[in-house]
C-alpha cells in the first residue's frame, strides 16, 4: 500500500503526516485506506480516562480509536526517524512487538487539531471478565470487573472524607481494585504464550527507552468463555505472530478457557524537565510511576515476567514467586507485599 497525502476520516479531508510509514502499517494488519470514511464522527471525541485527559473516541465498528493529539506527543511522533522506527517496530515478524499499532497521523483543519488512529488492542465486542490498565507500579488499576466498569475514586490530597474514611463503598471497591491490579491481576496465558509476550515486551522496553520514553501502559482485556458460550475470535492477521490485541487462548487444568488481549499504550510521553521536577515533588511516594525511562522499562519487563501466570505450568510456584515479591504502593503504605 502507498503513502497518501490526505485521508478521509469522519468524511472530513485530513492531511497526512509522515503516512509513508504508517501506510506500512496499515499494509501489515491489511487494512484499507478507507477505514474510517464515515464511521465516527470528530464532535464524539471526549476527554479520556488517563491522567492526559486527552479527547478521543472509538469507531462505530470498535477496531480503531481516534485520539486527539497533545503538543507533546504530536512533536514525538511528527518526527519522520521515529515514525519510521515505530513501523518498523511493530510491523517485525521476527521480534514481535505488542506496541499498540498507530495507523495513522493526520491535521484536520476544521478544527485546527492533530489526531492518530490506532488499533483497538481490545476487540472483542462481547463481555469482558476482567479489563485492566497496568504499569508495574501504584498507577496499576482494575477497569472493569465481571462486565461493570469500575468507577475511579481518586485519593488526592485535599480529599478530607475520603483520609477520613469515608469513600463510601465506591472507593472501596476501587481500592480493592488497584491493589489487584498490581499484585495479583488476571492474567492467563499458556507457557509459550507467556514466554512470546515477555520476550516482546523487553523488545519494545528496549526501544521505548532508547527513545527516551516512559509512563506508558499494557492495557489488558480478559474474557472467561463459558462451557457453552458462543464465541468469535478476531484475529486481524492470518499468520500466528503476536501483535498488539491478538486474542491469546489457554485452557487451565479445570477446562476452563481463557481469552488474553493486550497492547501497549500512551507510549509517547518523553522525559522532560517537568517529569523531572514532579519527580522530586513525589519523592516520598512509593513505587511511583514517574522515573527515567530505563528504570521504567526495567521494571515493567520484570514486573510482567512476575505477573503473567502460565495456566498450563505450576500455578502454585508460579504464585508464590509472584507474591514473595516486595513492592510498595503509595496509596496503601501498610499493605505488606
Amino acid at each position: 500500500m502507498s503513502k497518501v497525502g490526505e485521508l478521509v476520516l469522519a468524511g472530513v479531508k485530513c492531511q497526512t503526516y509522515n503516512d509513508e510509514e504508517f501506510a506500512r502499517v496499515r499494509a501489515f494488519f491489511h487494512i484499507g485506506n478507507d477505514f474510517a470514511i464515515d464511521s465516527f464522527s470528530f464532535s464524539r471525541l471526549k476527554p479520556g480516562g488517563g491522567k492526559g485527559g486527552d479527547p478521543m473516541t472509538r469507531t462505530d465498528d470498535e477496531k480503531f480509536f481516534v485520539k486527539q493529539m497533545n503538543p507533546g506527543d504530536h512533536k514525538v511522533l511528527v518526527d519522520p526517524t521515529f515514525a519510521k522506527e515505530l513501523a518498523d517496530r511493530v510491523t517485525d515478524l521476527d521480534n514481535p512487538s505488542i506496541i499498540g499499532p498507530i495507523i495513522a497521523h493526520v491535521s484536520n483543519e476544521d478544527t485546527n487539531k492533530n489526531y492518530i488512529v490506532m488499533i483497538n488492542c481490545l476487540r472483542h465486542q462481547g463481555k469482558y471478565f476482567k479489563q485492566y490498565d497496568l504499569k508495574g507500579c501504584a498507577d496499576d488499576k482494575l477497569l472493569l470487573h465481571n462486565g461493570v466498569r469500575v468507577p475511579a475514586v481518586h485519593k488526592r490530597i485535599w480529599s478530607v472524607g475520603i483520609h477520613c474514611g469515608m469513600g463510601g463503598e465506591a472507593r472501596k471497591v476501587y481500592k480493592q481494585g488497584k491493589l489487584e491490579a498490581l499484585y495479583e491481576p488476571h492474567l492467563p496465558a499458556t507457557e509459550a504464550q507467556k514466554e512470546t509476550i515477555c520476550a516482546a515486551i523487553e523488545k519494545d522496553c528496549d526501544w521505548l527507552k532508547s527513545r527516551n520514553l516512559m509512563d506508558y501502559s499494557l492495557i489488558v482485556g480478559v474474557v472467561d468463555k463459558g462451557d457453552n458460550e458462543e464465541y468469535d475470535v478476531i484475529d486481524v492477521r492470518t499468520d500466528d505472530s503476536l501483535y498488539a490485541g491478538k486474542p491469546l487462548e489457554s485452557v487451565d487444568a479445570d477446562g476452563k478457557t481463557h481469552i488474553l488481549y493486550l497492547g501497549i499504550i500512551d507510549f509517547l510521553q518523553k522525559w522532560t524537565p517537568a517529569k523531572t521536577a514532579a519527580k522530586v515533588i513525589k519523592s516520598l511516594e512509593r513505587n511511583k510511576a514517574t522515573i527515567k525511562p530505563e528504570p521504567y522499562a526495567e521494571r515493567f519487563v520484570e514486573h510482567f515476567e512476575h505477573v503473567l501466570l502460565a495456566v498450563d505450568g505450576d500455578l502454585d510456584a508460579q504464585k508464590e514467586k509472584r507474591d514473595n515479591r516486595k513492592l510498595g504502593h503509595r496509596c496503601y503504605p501498610l499493605v505488606k507485599r
